[in-house]
């Protein structure tokens, strides 16, 4: 109960600091920096160490894959039967087909599930969330945006291209590295000290990452979009989530501890980076913030009632 009220006072406090006007207006850039760089490594590298080495981790390592799909199949008959423009469908693949499994993802899986389980977040984000957002989404994004210029390099060499800038991403980020070096000691017996030194690093994960997230939260009225904004977050918050849940039973075979928390994150509000690429390519940026906004706020709602389900299944 402790690991939720650090959550929700954490969230709080970034929404006052933001009204308060006490921090500069891009200090949630500044946070963000300090999570990725400084809070999540330790968790990444200690994960790694914990993490079961089994079929298991299939299963996390999809996720990103299987929702992405069925956000491409939901949103076009969507589209096709609301008339949703081209740069709505687009937006809606970028902001309501992927989750925010690091930001919001990570530390609410320490407050609802542990620590222990904690290796699941970044299961689904490496080879998972990170790579649908740089190869399929970039390709994506660049296919449907207005623009006459591709920024992944022309017709030719963009899906190379693409997938070249993925792997190097991949390969610099920090909570990356973190994770293989743990792995690649995970043979040797560390000295305590280390290792409860970096606990305690990672504790500052939680309430870093929530205060950040409450920072960059704006909320408007959805008014004309509306209705995809529904769209976007009933697949987002509610039939994504049924869908891995769905996967993991009847492909899978497992509704295990993994494939709860890997449900859990499928439930996620919709990806930062994703709606700040629909920015960026012109896909309803309007519809794109409002995503992030109020799907956000919501997922506070969402997220113990799908705890409580997958607790009873």
């Amino acid at each position: 109960m402790d690991s939720i009220f650090i959550a929700a006072a954490s969230l709080l406090a970034g929404i006052l600091l933001r009204w308060s006007g006490r921090l500069p207006e891009n200090a949630d850039s500044i946070l963000a920096g300090v999570v990725i760089q400084f809070c999540v490594p330790p968790v990444a590298f200690l994960a790694a160490r914990a993490m079961p080495l089994t079929a298991e981790v299939f299963l996390p390592g999809s996720m990103a894959w299987i929702i992405f799909t069925g956000g491409f199949a939901f949103f076009g008959l969507a589209a096709r039967l609301l008339g949703l423009s081209r740069q709505t469908f687009g937006c809606l693949m970028l902001a309501g087909g992927m989750s925010n499994v690091i930001f919001i993802g990570l530390p609410m899986i320490e407050a609802f599930y542990g620590r222990d389980m904690a290796y699941v977040a970044f299961l689904c984000d490496n080879p998972g969330t990170s790579v649908v957002l740089s190869v399929p989404g970039v390709l994506l994004a660049s296919h449907l945006s207005k623009r006459t210029g591709d920024r992944t390099g022309g017709q030719t060499g963009g899906g190379l291209n693409a997938l070249r800038g993925a792997l190097r991403r991949m390969l610099l980020f920090p909570p990356f590295q973190a994770l293989m070096l743990g792995l690649l000691l995970r043979p040797l017996a560390l000295p305590e000290w280390v290792l409860s030194g970096l606990a305690r690093i990672g504790a500052t994960l939680v309430p870093m990452s929530l205060l950040t997230v409450g920072f960059g939260l704006t909320f408007r009225l959805p008014g004309t979009r509306a209705k995809p904004l529904a769209v976007g977050l009933a697949y987002k918050l509610v039939l994504a989530p049924a869908l891995i849940w769905l996967v993991a039973a009847k492909c899978f075979g497992n509704t295990g501890l993994v494939a709860q928390v890997t449900v859990f994150e499928a439930a996620m509000p919709p990806m930062v980076l994703g709606a700040i690429l629909a920015t960026e390519y012109g896909l309803d940026p309007e519809l794109a913030a409002l995503m992030v906004g109020i799907g956000t706020g919501l997922s506070f709602l969402t997220l113990p009632l799908w705890r409580w389900l997958l607790a009873g299944m």
